[in-house]
């Protein structure tokens, strides 16, 4: 680590002051908390597109908290009740956000949606008691799901509710056709933020079916029936989970572990690698040093924040200061059915595996210097890339190319990496007068190769596109009333956002 060497002998103390302030003001952004995705700020000399520059974003924890409606939708702002009221049975919302739909299950349209702590009373249940009918606004009325993770019900329970028997489910005329979109098929298993809902949609829009919720990173087994995900329990810790692609069966396959990332299924479907949370500093408290009249003042001189500084009659002077946090990440293979782990060889920033069904030995990773490829069978690793700024590889269906996200200036772009040849290929690209340049990330490969659908928030909102697999004729997947409804949200923390199965 760098340091900061000075003589008090030689500085009057209003010089020492000057030059530790400099000191406090250059530093670098802080690591973020989750996953670097800019590492490239750290290291010099890279590999680059040329128009290429580094710039370090901050970085979100998760949140699936919408920051804001898209236009097309007016929704109408719920005022939850008191949690005073004792009048009637009341509810408390615990995720993040939730669904406030028109009758009492996923088949129902959305009406409006729910934060975490709002408080509502409960004026009606279904019979299964598992949907509860609760004021919203101005005496209106929407249904809630009444079961846990998502709610709980305060005070009284449910003898006072009514007992409501399920309106008919409203007709959906067939979904518009938008662009080029004849001839796909297959379903999307997909988030709509990290740590928020999970759904399943046809590619033409039919047949929306909420799955769960509190969702981070999902990804389809290879046998296309299951979906493994994480999901945490509080800001440090969580569980790896999967659930069948029907929304039943869900269940816990390793709990305890902090912060929880990336799951990515084996070849065979019996085993998972994630990353997690593991070393670094973390939670960094501060230090304080004192240095004697004519002792060298020695202290880091990047990742700190000088917290006081105060120079004494006599010469000496008192410093405080604040590390930066710096977590490291690993890499945990786990076996599905008994939920043994084992800690995997890896580098210190660890992220975004993924596994090679074509060739089960390898696991591909964003590494410490770019992308990292793993041998499971011996521990053996090398690099593939050595661009930082590669992340979040997906491996196409025949195993020839991977797709990539990549920072590109302040914003995300679709890559691909053919796999024999080293050969890049940039797939999205914003109008050079763009302003602000649009993202493009978190691509998933349809089943046959031919296309890929993305994220991208080029029409002022977060939409779900596809493109061909040579990035020609990119267009919505779906039409504005469908993507307005799931209210997309794309943090940067290398979600995995999309999966396209058949």
């Amino acid at each position: 680590m760098k340091t900061i060497l000075i003589s008090l002998k030689r500085l009057s103390p209003i010089l020492l002051l000057l030059v530790l302030i400099a000191c406090a003001t250059n530093k670098n952004t802080p690591t973020p908390t989750i996953v670097p995705l800019d590492r490239s700020a750290t290291v010099q000399n890279q590999s680059q597109p040329d128009d290429a520059s580094p710039t370090v974003t901050p970085i979100l924890l998760p949140s699936a908290t919408p920051t804001f409606f898209p236009t097309p939708v007016n929704l109408p702002t719920i005022t939850p009740t008191s949690p005073t009221s004792n009048v009637r049975p009341q509810v408390e919302v615990l995720v993040a956000w939730l669904n406030v739909r028109q009758g009492p299950g996923v088949d129902y349209p959305i009406i409006n949606v729910a934060q975490a702590g709002d408080v509502f009373e409960v004026i009606g249940v279904n019979p299964k008691s598992d949907w509860l009918q609760v004021i919203i606004e101005d005496g209106g009325s929407g249904w809630i799901s009444g079961q846990m993770p998502y709610t709980r019900l305060l005070g009284a329970g449910l003898d006072s509710a009514t007992v409501i028997s399920p309106p008919p489910v409203p007709s959906l005329s067939t979904p518009v056709s938008v662009g080029d979109n004849g001839g796909l098929r297959g379903k999307l298993i997909f988030m709509t933020g990290s740590g928020g809902e999970l759904y399943r949609i046809n590619v033409d829009g039919s047949d929306q079916r909420l799955l769960t919720n509190g969702v981070i990173d999902p990804v389809v087994s290879p046998d296309g029936q299951e979906v493994a995900f994480t999901r945490w329990d509080g800001a440090e810790f969580g569980t790896l989970y999967t659930i069948k692609v029907d929304g039943t069966g869900e269940r816990a396959i390793l709990g305890d572990i902090r912060q929880p990332k990336s799951p990515t299924w084996s070849p065979d479907g019996q085993k998972i690698v994630i990353s997690f949370q593991h070393g670094g500093l973390r939670d960094p408290s501060e230090r304080c040093r004192n240095f004697k009249p004519g002792q060298e003042i020695n202290i880091p001189k990047i990742n700190i924040t000088v917290t006081s500084l105060h120079v004494g009659r006599n010469g000496e002077v008192d410093i405080c200061y604040l590390p930066f946090e710096d977590l490291q990440w690993r890499l945990r293979l786990i076996d599905v059915a008994t939920g043994e782990f084992e800690d995997l060889p890896s580098d210190a920033y660890s992220y975004n595996p993924a596994w090679d069904l074509r060739n089960p030995w390898r696991v591909v990773y964003d590494g410490d210097k770019g992308l990292m490829q793993l041998d499971v069978t011996n521990g053996r690793q090398w690099p593939i890339t050595r661009d930082l700024r590669d992340t979040g590889p997906v491996f196409s269906p025949d195993g020839q190319t991977m797709a990539l996200t990549y920072k590109q200036h302040d914003h995300w772009e679709v890559y691909t990496l053919e796999l024999e040849t080293g050969e890049r290929k940039r797939l999205t690209k914003p109008p050079i007068l763009a302003d602000p340049q649009y993202n493009s990330t978190s691509p998933a490969w349809s089943p046959d190769g031919s296309q890929m659908a993305f994220v991208t928030d080029r029409t002022g909102w977060w939409e779900i596109w596809v493109m061909n697999a040579d990035g020609s004729n990119p267009r919505p997947l779906f039409p504005p009333e469908i993507q307005a409804q799931f209210r997309l949200e794309y943090h940067g923390v290398n979600e995995r956002m999309l999966n396209w199965i058949e």
